[in-house]
């Protein structure tokens, strides 16, 4: 790890979560280190196109945060919030990009998501049906991540949910695609597509050996 790299995990001040902003910070800080770039990406929030993304958030944080309904915020799943930011948004079209392999749960998302009066358009991976061979690659399928983001930009969506693509695919997916786009399910085979049990597991289970190996073991 280069020292000089900012490392936000690393920090033990941690001024840019207080009320008061005293103390000095690590030389590493982003905050200080490129500080020619926080009136330049400052200024970025008042494009329209942003401005529109930020007023949907604060929005959904409003009622999510409620002061009168403390415990509210406890009950708000990423289905409810992606659904109120399209309300909020005036969105009523909305594209899935699903994995070939969880169009089970890409259906109920799609009837939950019709069912609340949205449009739905999903498409899967496998889209296009092209034959791997014709791109000098192996195996009898092919996963086709920019025919979906295609798919649904001429479908004109305004909000796309990926749903369980690959790395890799997930990328090119985000590449390509015009419309904005959130992540509902990011794909993990061994722990049931919920990524952030690896990193617990990391502390105190077999896991620790896993990931934490010395160089060179």
């Amino acid at each position: 790890m280069e020292r000089d790299n900012p490392q936000c995990v690393e920090c033990t001040v941690r001024r840019c979560g207080a009320h008061e902003k005293k103390g000095g910070v690590p030389s590493s800080c982003p905050t200080v280190r490129y500080a020619d770039a926080i009136k330049e990406t400052t200024e970025r929030y008042r494009l329209s196109e942003n401005q529109a993304v930020i007023l949907g958030w604060q929005g959904l944080m409003g009622k999510i945060l409620d002061p009168e309904k403390p415990r509210e915020k406890f009950s708000w799943t990423r289905v409810d919030e992606i659904m109120e930011y399209a309300r909020i948004r005036g969105m009523t079209r909305l594209g899935i990009a699903t994995c070939y392999a969880l169009l089970f749960e890409s259906k109920l998302l799609s009837d939950i998501l019709e069912a609340n009066g949205f449009v739905v358009i999903s498409v899967s991976c496998l889209c296009g049906e092209v034959n791997p061979g014709e791109m000098g690659m192996q195996g009898s399928i092919f996963c086709n991540p920019i025919l979906q983001a295609e798919v649904l930009n001429r479908e004109k969506t305004e909000l796309n949910l990926m749903v369980g693509l690959c790395v890799g695919h997930d990328i090119l997916f985000l590449r390509h695609c015009k419309g904005e786009t959130t992540p509902l399910i990011v794909k993990d085979r061994a722990l049931g597509h919920n990524p952030v049990a690896a990193l617990y597991m990391s502390q105190n289970s077999f896991y620790k050996e896993r990931f934490m190996r010395k160089p060179g073991e």
